[in-house]
């Protein structure tokens, strides 16, 4: 479990974990803006960074090896989280059961007697991007050989498709989509032959045209009708003024942050983030655009970037093809957020809900991504090169 003999401490990444803490440090600076005299959201952000960073340092020693035999057993409980998510309500199993907000069922809530506000929630698809990690990662060691196989192939896309479909049936599109995305290029990461990858992507390209054809007309029934109006709304904002409230008044507020932002020039005025709805989640970034301005963006991204170049150079000096894969998926998986996150901001994507790492409020998120750091470390602490009374071998088909 604690694998001592192959860790060194000089190799623990002190780097992503000052990147990390910083951008924790910002959300609470953001929060204290956003909240005025409030404390309630601030304690409770505060209590989860420090829950967080506890559950980074003891993931971080825990060795990954150790992780991945459950890889089983961890992917039946993620898929279990997904039924009583979806199907156990309140009248069938009062202690556990799923919880629906707004349009959405997307969370599981503990205890409350069924009652808004009261028990406690967390979002099971937040902790599916982690599983799957490491789900993927272990089958495509596993299957190495043969997957460039249809058999192989078919296997693969099946177990990991399942998980995606639950998350998407919450529905939760946007979670769907990155899983997806992350699953794709992981996979190619992990072998796929060009000769498969040219031919996915002769069909696939048409597919997705005609996907998004589809899903905009008014007899299509893969979204719900919420999820299609705001994916038209994009186009046509002016027909849906509602629906384009909170990315308008997100581009207002993001405008008037400026080159330097209000805090940085000592602007006292009304913050127009006061105007978007649930802004310390999903629209965490206008709050950094108001407060700091284009500089304050660059800042923040250049961490997101170095984080995601951080985590691939772990990737290419792991140990093992396992260590590889967990820390090349880490890397790719916060990437699709960010991206997905800002381009909503931004309105260039559908508005789809989905947090900013370390930065939005929400323990699901930041718990999950904090040990999501913490496997990362172990893989860091790895290191191809560390040598202290064994020897360790890196092979590109070696399998734990």
């Amino acid at each position: 479990m604690f694998k001592k003999k192959g860790y060194s401490l000089s190799y623990y990444r002190f780097s992503v974990v000052a990147i990390v803490v910083a951008l924790l440090a910002l959300s609470c600076v953001l929060l204290q803006r956003l909240q005025g005299g409030e404390t309630q959201v601030m304690l409770k952000q505060i209590a989860g960074i420090l829950l967080g960073l506890f559950v980074m340092v003891m993931v971080s020693l825990v060795d990954y090896h150790f992780i991945c035999k459950f890889f089983v057993p961890l992917y039946l409980f993620n898929i279990l989280l997904m039924f009583i998510c979806k199907y156990v309500t309140y009248s069938m199993f009062p202690l556990v059961y799923g919880w629906k907000h707004y349009e959405a069922k997307r969370w599981i809530k503990i205890g409350g007697h069924g009652q808004a506000g009261s028990g406690f929630e967390f979002m099971p698809s937040e902790i599916s991007k982690l599983i799957l990690i490491i789900f993927m990662a272990k089958l495509f060691c596993l299957l190495e050989k043969r997957i460039n196989t249809v058999l192989g192939l078919l296997v693969i896309v099946i177990t990991v498709g399942i998980p995606i479909f639950l998350v998407f049936d919450q529905p939760d599109l946007s979670t769907s989509i990155v899983l997806t995305a992350s699953f794709l290029f992981l996979l190619f990461i992990a072998g796929l032959s060009y000769k498969i990858l040219s031919v996915g992507l002769l069909v696939g390209i048409p597919m997705l045209a005609g996907l998004f054809w589809y899903v905009m007309q008014d007899y299509q029934i893969l979204l719900n009708e919420y999820q299609q109006d705001r994916i038209i709304s994009l186009f046509n904002p002016e027909q849906y003024p509602k629906l384009m409230y909170q990315q308008n008044n997100a581009a207002a507020a993001v405008a008037a942050g400026g080159m330097f932002g209000k805090t940085i020039v000592g602007d006292p005025g009304r913050r127009l983030t006061d105007f978007v709805p649930v802004v310390e989640s999903d629209f965490i970034f206008t709050s950094v655009a108001e407060e700091f301005g284009f500089v304050g963006c660059v800042f923040v991204l250049l961490l997101f970037f170095s984080f995601v170049f951080l985590s691939f150079h772990i990737a290419r000096r792991a140990k093992d093809r396992l260590g590889y894969l967990i820390a090349s998926g880490i890397a790719i998986t916060i990437t699709l957020q960010t991206v997905v996150n800002i381009g909503v901001v931004l309105s260039l994507l559908p508005n789809t809900g989905i947090p900013l790492p370390f930065l939005s409020i929400g323990l699901s998120s930041l718990i999950t991504n904090m040990a999501t750091v913490g496997l990362l470390l172990n893989v860091g602490l790895q290191d191809r090169d560390v040598v202290v009374d064994e020897k360790y071998e890196f092979e590109e088909g070696l399998l734990d």
